[in-house]
């Protein structure tokens, strides 16, 4: 949350700090989901209903993780080079 009259390189510091929590909180909801299709697929009689929509979740977290670990990379180059 932004702070009032707060510089750009604390802005951006502060900014990438709170991605890299995002992240980790989203690396935690992949490694969850994955759990969970294992879980399911051990079973004896898996449901595959229940297993895709998983996978189309992680697949979708995937790339959400994709993209955030490249913003967040491209805003650590800014913050590297300016501040």
């Amino acid at each position: 949350m932004p702070v009032d009259h707060e510089d750009p390189c604390t802005m951006m510091r502060r900014t990438a700090k709170e991605s890299r929590e995002a992240i980790k909180q989203l690396r935690k909801r992949i490694d969850k989901l994955t759990e969970d299709i294992a879980v399911l697929k051990q079973q004896a009689h898996p449901d595959q209903r229940a297993i895709a929509a998983l996978e189309r979740q992680l697949a979708d977290r995937g790339d959400q993780l994709a993209s955030d670990e490249l913003s967040l990379s491209t805003l650590e180059d800014v913050i590297s080079e300016n501040c």
